[in-house]
This record gives C-alpha cells, structure tokens and sequence, in this order.
C-alpha cells in the first residue's frame, strides 16, 4: 500500500500551488477535492496503522515474523472472543467513515481490504463454539509457535529468566484455556464427530510426550545465568512443566476419552450443529471471498472433475493403458519408481523440481524473492494428523521459507505428483507470493503481512499449472501427476460442502474422492476429517481461488491480444500481495483498461 506516499504527494501538490509560482491557483473545487482526499487518506493511513498493531498484538505468529519480543500467547477464551467482535465493530465505524470515491490506486486496494477484513461476520457465540481448537490439524499450529517463541526468547540474566517463565505460564494457560472450552462446549451438547477422536488423542499424546523437550532450556542458553539463579529457574520450570503443562495435557486427554466418545455423534459436518449452517456460511466467506453458495460451489466441483477426469482419460489413452482411473492409480502411482524409500530421498525428489524450474522463472516474472528457501521435516508429533504438509514462510528469527513434509507412511504416499506439490509450495508458489510480499517495504506493514485464502492458495494452485507451459511435466507421467493434483482440489469442492452443507456422510466423501483421487485409503480419511472436522471451508479456498486467477488471465488475454506480456500481468497480480478475489479483479480490470 502506498498510502503515506499518496499523502504526500498530495501534500506535495497543495504546497506547489500555494506558492503561486508559474502556478495558476487551482479552481475552488479542486482544492476542496484535494482536501478531501487527503482527509480520506489519513483516516486510511490511521485506521491501517491500528488494525496492524491489534493483530500484532494478539498474534504470536507475527510478533515471530517481525522479530518481537513474545509477550504472551494467544488468548483462547469467550472473553477475548466477545473482545474482538467489539475491536472490529470500531474498526468497522471506522471505515464507514471514510469516503471511497476520494481514494484511487493503492489506497482504495487498502481500503477494499481493510472493509472485507472488518465485515460484520455476527456478534453470536456460534463461531466460537463451533471451532474445534483439539483437532490434528489445529493444535500443531498452537504449538509450533510456541516452541518458537520459547526457543527465541533469551535467558542470560534475572529478568529474561523470569519472562521465560512467564511464557511457560502462558503455555501452561494455553493448555487450561483448551481444557474450558472443551468442558463448554460438553456443556452445551457440542462434541467432535466420533470418527476423529482417534486422531486427535493420538495427536495430543504425542504433543505431551515432545513438550517437555521443548520447553526445558538447554544447557549453553542458561550458561550466563548465575549458578543459583540457574537451579531456581530450572527447578520452577519443571514444575511449570509437570504440574502444569504436562498434566493440563493429560487432562486433556482424558476429557476427550471414553465418556466423550460415547457422546460424541458418528456423523460429521458442522450442518449438524445448531447455527452451524450460519457459520458454514460465514467460514465459505471468508475462505473463498466470493459469495457463493456451498450448492454453488458443489455444483462447481462436479463439473471440475468430470472435466479433469477427461484429460486424465487421455493422457492413459496415450500411454496405451486399457483400464479404468483407478486401474491406473493403483498400478502406477504405487510403483516403486514413485514411492521414497526415505525422507531424506523425499527432500532430494523435491529439490530436483526447484532446481530445475529455477533458470525458467525470469521468463515469467519481474520480481523475484531474495529469501531463501529449503525442505525439512514436520515435528513427528504432528504428522498421525496431517496427510501432508505446510508451507513456513521466512520470519525474523528464520529468513528462510521451508516446506515442511510429512514424512511418515511414505510407503503409501506417492510422489507421482511431486511436482506439482512443490511447486505450490515453494517456487512460483507460497514462498514466491509470500516472501515477495513481505519483502516489499512499499506496502504498508499490514499489507506485507496481509494474507487471505483464496489469493494465497489460489495463486499456489495457479502457479504449480503454469508447470505445464514452462515445461515442468515433461512426459505424460509428469503430466498425469499435475491432473492428479488438480482433481484432488476438485474434489474438495464436492465433498467439503457436501459434509458441511448437504447431508452427506463421511463414508460418501471417502467414496467418492476415492474413485479419483491418487492418496490412499489413510489419506483420504485424514483429509476428509479435516474438512468436516478441523477447517471446514478452508479447502475450498485453493480450486476457487485458482480458478479465478485463471479467468483473471484469460481476460488479460483475450482484451490485450498482442499486447499481453506475462511478466507484467504476474507483477500486477503479486506487486501489492495477497487481496479478496473480488479486490483483486478490480485491481486487474483497472490495469486492463490502462493498457489499452
């Protein structure tokens, strides 16, 4: 965002035209006008500045990215919830406030974002109830950025001791927070879907087991500390330890044990739950940013696997094989050719993707990220839960951005389209989008770090397809591995909403992503318990979200012709970051029209 700039050129301007100098004075309208939008602009400029220090302060992830000290971690409670209803209600006055017709270019991108951001998503408790903080795929991420906060944060004298205790309080009140909210939500006839609970106690014995290591400091950090102060500060951290942390965990564990489980429904969905269509809505809403239907987008999904499937059905037809999609999945997707033997051979598999898109990529991009980037491992603790991975982005504390895998089970996990995964996560991908974008010290703070779904995981899905004009997918199987990926997201589409919205069964969503899809059987069943359980929406961000890009570009296309330059189409779509689709197709007609 290039709001301080604006405002000063426009102050610029103003000054120039005071001093009458070969200057005519400007028409009364004009100078109201000026000040008008200058006016506009300083309540964008303060409204942005607020809304990025209240994420700051609430937000352990970005105190991580911008290299602040971690006073606290995330507050998990009804109250802070009702508290933030109440901050984005004035933010939302705020806005109201502000006249959009005197902002153009980047400032009125900054203030389509900041409205969607603080939109009325409903003052009811609903959306808190309703969210799951145990699950497989939630619960990693509180503690990941725990242990980094804990593995950054000095120990050398009294009063860092002290802090660090303070964070391994604020760990243990995390713990405490996630055991009320259970009992809440037990009170109140709400229980996670029976089908998931293996997993989620499995997950959170296994966080039990690894966070005594990760919260002890090792011995070199504590080596300025006094011997005294040394043996206090351990002696109450391990208390903090055991008494706290591991015992709130297994308190934990307990509570989501036999008696939960004989409450808890077989059928999965938040559909299921009263409000939970209100909130299946809302989430749809902020996942995909476009308005649409869960019947909309199931329609949508449909019809975007019969279509892949029919250029998967010719890729097998030029291979010369007489069998159906799933004959082809089981006979070639497990072959040895396409399964590691190790995550080390995992990460070299990966790495041969980058570094042979690397010397392709100045033909299709302008700007570039300087932060590096890498593979590594997920915590082992976090895999029983995740069939695959996430993409970590450069922080201060870890200027690169990695990919972290899932390596477990690898013998049921494919590498047919190992591509196409790394380069949704890596290069043109995340780390390409992402990195760029926090690199780019034009945007406002807020903007740098802005991030929302359907952008993100639309451009990553974008990005790994133009793998096919680059000439990534080099022989049918690296091309059949690309489909394989596509249909996949396609089919979320079919069964997020159908879990969530219309009635149908886990054992229907399994059955039906089976007849398409290359994960196996274990795989399936974690995915869909993500999307019924864990985040649903979330998944329908990535085909929805590549959709648009795609029809984005084909409108560049087709009105500029001769004219079009895919470099400067890329720089227009990732020069200011991450947006709602509809900013961003405003953003893109605008330079349309400026180029004709």
């Amino acid at each position: 965002m290039q709001v301080k700039n604006s405002t000063l050129a426009l102050l610029s301007a103003i000054a120039l035209t005071a001093c009458g100098q070969e200057t005519e004075a400007p028409a009364p309208d004009t100078a109201i006008d000026s000040d008008a939008s200058l006016n506009a602009v300083a309540q964008l400029t303060a409204l942005a500045d607020d809304m990025w220090a209240d994420q700051v302060e609430n937000s352990t992830y970005l105190r991580l990215q911008e290299g602040l000290p971690i006073k606290k971690f995330e507050d998990l409670t009804l109250e802070q919830h009702h508290e933030s209803i109440r901050r984005m209600a004035g933010f939302r006055a705020r806005i109201e406030e502000i006249d959009p017709s005197k902002l153009s270019g980047d400032d009125l991108t900054t203030y389509e974002i900041l409205k969607f951001e603080a939109r009325d998503k409903g003052t009811n408790d609903d959306d808190y109830w309703l969210n799951f903080d145990i699950t497989s795929y939630q619960a990693p991420y509180l503690f990941q950025f725990a242990r980094q906060a804990l593995a950054t944060t000095p120990v050398t004298n009294e009063a860092e001791a002290d802090h660090y205790l303070t964070l391994a309080g604020e760990l243990a009140d995390t713990v405490d927070q996630l055991n009320d909210k259970v009992a809440g939500q037990v009170e109140r006839g709400i229980y996670l879907a029976k089908p998931a609970l293996s997993t989620v106690r499995a997950t959170w014995e296994g966080i039990q087991v690894a966070i005594p290591a990760d919260v002890r400091v090792a011995k070199e950090r504590l080596e300025l500390l006094p011997d005294d102060e040394r043996a206090a500060f351990e002696e109450e951290l391990e208390k903090i330890i055991a008494d706290r942390i591991v015992a709130g965990l297994g308190e934990l564990i307990a509570a989501i044990g036999e008696d939960y489980e004989a409450s808890a429904p077989e059928t999965v969905g938040l559909g299921q739950y009263p409000g939970g269509a209100e909130v299946y809505a809302r989430a749809i809403e902020t996942q995909s940013t476009l308005g649409l239907t869960p019947q909309q987008i199931h329609d949508r999904g449909i019809e975007a696997v019969n279509e892949i499937a029919d250029r998967m059905a010719q890729v097998r037809t030029q291979l010369e094989f007489d069998g159906s999609a799933r004959d082809f999945i089981d006979e070639v997707a497990f072959d040895p050719r396409f399964i590691a033997d190790s995550p080390d051979e995992v990460e070299s598999i990966f790495l041969e993707h980058i570094r042979r898109i690397e010397p392709k990529l100045d033909a299709y991009f302008k700007t570039q990220p300087e932060a590096g980037y890498g593979v590594r491992r997920l915590p082992p603790a976090a895999e029983p839960g995740m069939t695959y991975g996430y993409y970590n982005p450069p922080t201060a504390a870890d200027p690169v951005g990695y990919y972290n895998y899932n390596g477990s089970n690898l013998e049921i996990k494919s590498l047919l389209w190992s591509g196409h995964l790394i380069y949704h996560e890596l290069l043109p991908g995340h780390h390409f989008h992402i990195a760029t974008q926090g690199e780019n010290k034009a945007l406002h703070d807020y903007r740098q770090k802005y991030s929302v779904s359907a952008y993100t995981e639309g451009w990553a899905e974008y990005a790994s397809s133009l793998g096919i004009e680059m000439g990534m997918y080099e022989n049918p199987y690296d091309l059949y591995g690309r489909y394989l990926g596509e249909i996949f997201l396609a089919t979320r589409l079919v069964v997020d909403t159908g879990m969530n919205a219309l009635g149908w069964s886990l054992e229907e969503a399994r059955e039906y992503m089976a007849k398409y899809v290359v994960q196996s059987e274990q795989e399936i069943a974690s995915e869909t318990l993500r999307y019924a359980t864990s985040i649903p929406a979330q998944a329908l961000a990535y085909r929805l979200g590549y959709e648009k890009h795609w029809e984005l570009r084909k409108r560049a296309e087709e009105k500029l012709g001769g004219d079009f330059d895919i470099r400067e189409y890329h720089e227009v779509v990732l020069s200011d970051g991450a947006m709602p689709l509809p900013v961003l197709e405003a953003k893109v007609d605008r330079w349309i029209e400026s180029q004709l």
